[in-house]
């Protein structure tokens, strides 16, 4: 493999750093160009001397459309022959769209019947049931509400996970106690989860690379620490023996689930009783993928040269004991534990001991997932966002102390936001505090035909705002007018939330059969007026839809006096008062909405434009 040029290259699709870094600089030294391509906003761009191009797609979410037609249009323009997944969202993405793509190219994974077994955790358990692997006790919750009924069975401390590998939903935790974790998920409000009991011991990951039901390659690993510290990813590993019980219980499992190609099979052992428990199955790059790389078993490579019909040659044997870290996820366990943030479950853990042990964790024999003299800017860059990250949040711990969780709410707020974003809501925020956005007007036509409705999840004001509109445009007698909602991270069918629920029979509106919905940029395209809640949906409705910038309003714009131009909470984290209090908000504006800008019969006839201040 001595140039570059002999070879079509390759697409790692997903830029999480420690596995796309990995996986191209592997190719890369055996002369296969590799390109790297991104569909989520929350990933970085990558710089690698091993990453020839960097590809930002469509957010696939955003515009699942426009996102495959790039895909496919990418694979064409560049000549890809071979994709990679790098992460579950990828993974996800190949096997949606495993037909479209494989004609094209070597798909790295199998098609998307076998791909879901994997992807969703209760079929794997099942699976793995199936084989006489022993599993922890597992739940899975469709939704919040769905806790109180299985409060009994559950045996804490649990891990909460979510349902669907790929969602990215929120991040897996372990919680002592139902209190906890009842809050976590109210807060966060994560849809389907799974619930897993906690079992002790440590993570042991089986690496394979399955061709044709048979192993083409094995490499074992142990967690000596992960973030969180309760259990979860790697932040130093050891390479070690591959235990035959393990390995024998991966392949069963593997080719029960019919799989092909790379896999890592993570298991839980207690080794003061014995025990060992399946976790899940990774059926693609991991986290730890630079691991076996360095220890001598290389994956990537020997993957690609399957897909191509070639014999890899696999020597059998790797370097047992070599110890890996992970820097910015050791910075992440760090701080939760400084922070208290990792439960009073995990044992041999304290503040003075990690402190202790830093010194050692950083000694030379311990490879970084990430370094390389010869290419060192990856490394770098992962290290400062993790560093911002951190500094980040004890700025917010600071600000929640000296502010009572006012300023720190904004300072959550602006860190979920797409980066792109940050300062359009950043300039809305200030000119609120400084009074200017009062001030300002811009004119609304008036002979507007449809209305959108748009706020976090689709399950409290919008949906509110949506049935008050109808409402009171029946009243006025105006026809042909259409109104809707919908949220910007809306989960797809969940009902309105239990307070909005009660309040709106309260008021005579109820929303029992409403069911939250996803905004599209069919339903942007299609609204002649779109109103966002508060600045955090004004800033991101502006910066994902550029184009119907000028469409896009504060319903507060049709508030008031001081509120005018204001938000309208998010009345989630409140109660009864504070969600009458908001759709008290709602109905003053949607009326003037009405009034203002929608023609009532008699004078139909009379549109114009209607100044409105914001």
């Amino acid at each position: 493999m001595a140039s570059n040029s002999k070879y079509r290259p390759v697409l790692i699709l997903g830029a999480a750093p420690r596995i796309s870094v990995a996986v191209a600089r592997s190719l890369h030294r055996h002369g296969i160009p590799v390109e790297v391509a991104s569909f989520l906003a929350t990933e970085p761009k990558l710089r690698s001397r091993a990453i020839r191009s960097f590809h930002r797609l469509p957010v696939k979410d955003l515009h699942p459309a426009k996102f495959l037609d790039s895909l496919l249009a990418l694979v064409r323009e560049r000549g890809f022959d071979t994709v990679l997944a790098a992460g579950d969202p990828a993974l996800s993405v190949l096997a949606e769209h495993y037909d479209q793509l494989s004609p094209l190219l070597h798909v790295g994974c199998p098609p998307t019947a076998i791909v879901e077994r994997v992807l969703n955790k209760a079929l794997t358990l099942e699976a793995a049931q199936k084989c006489g692997i022993k599993v922890p006790f597992t739940c899975t919750l469709a939704n919040v509400t769905e806790l109180e009924q299985v409060a009994a069975q559950l045996r804490f401390p649990v891990v909460a996970k979510p349902g669907q590998k790929g969602a990215q939903v929120f991040r897996v935790r372990c919680f002592p106690t139902l209190e906890m974790l009842s809050e976590a998920l109210r807060m966060n409000d994560p849809g389907p989860v799974l619930l897993q009991e906690y079992c002790p011991g440590v993570g042991v990951g089986v690496e394979m690379l399955l061709h044709k039901g048979e192993c083409a390659a094995a490499f074992q690993h142990r967690r000596l620490k992960e973030t969180p510290a309760t259990g979860g990813v790697a932040v130093i590993a050891i390479a070690e023996t591959l235990d035959p019980a393990l390995a024998e219980a991966s392949l069963k499992l593997l080719r029960a689930l019919e799989w092909e190609g790379p896999a890592m099979v993570e298991f839980r052992v207690d080794r003061e009783t014995g025990s060992c428990f399946f976790m899940e199955v990774n059926g693609r790059y991991w986290g730890t993928s630079s691991l076996p790389i360095l220890a001598g078993v290389d994956f990537p490579l020997y993957h690609w040269q399957i897909l191509h019909g070639e014999q890899p040659h696999v020597s059998g044997e790797y370097a047992i004991g070599m110890r890996w870290r992970w820097t910015p996820g050791y910075l992440d366990r760090l701080y939760s534990i400084m922070a208290r943030s990792s439960g009073k479950i995990v044992r041999h853990t304290s503040r003075i001991r990690e402190l202790v042990q830093i010194p050692i964790d950083f000694l030379p024999p311990i490879r970084e997932a990430l370094w390389s003299w010869s290419d060192p800017e990856p490394f770098f860059s992962e290290l400062a966002a993790s560093i911002f990250e951190h500094l980040t949040a004890a700025v917010n711990w600071l600000l929640r102390k000296l502010t009572r969780g006012g300023t720190s709410r904004y300072a959550k707020i602006y860190l979920r936001l797409r980066p792109e974003a940050r300062s359009t809501y950043a300039r809305l925020r200030t000119a609120d505090a400084l009074g200017t956005n009062r001030k300002y007007s811009q004119a609304i036509p008036g002979s507007m035909r449809s209305a959108l409705f748009v706020c976090y999840g689709n399950i409290m004001r919008s949906p509110m705002a949506e049935a008050m509109l109808k409402r009171v445009l029946a009243e006025q007698g105006v026809n042909g007018v259409g109104v809707q909602s919908a949220g910007l991270h809306a989960l797809a069918g969940r009902e309105a939330h239990p307070l909005a629920l009660k309040v709106s029979r309260e008021i005579g509106i109820p929303l029992d059969n409403h069911r939250a919905q996803l905004l599209t940029p069919e339903m942007v395209a299609s609204s002649d007026l779109i109103f966002a809640m508060d600045f955090e949906n004004l800033a991101e409705l502006c910066v994902v839809y550029p184009d119907a910038k000028n469409k896009i309003h504060m319903l507060s714009a049709f508030a008031e006096g001081k509120q005018r131009n204001r938000e309208i909470a998010d009345p989630y984290y409140g109660d009864e008062k504070t969600t009458r209090q908001c759709y008290a908000m709602l109905m003053q504006c949607v009326r003037n909405l009405a009034q203002s800008v929608f023609p009532a019969r008699e004078t139909a006839s009379a549109v114009g434009s209607t100044p409105v201040h914001y």
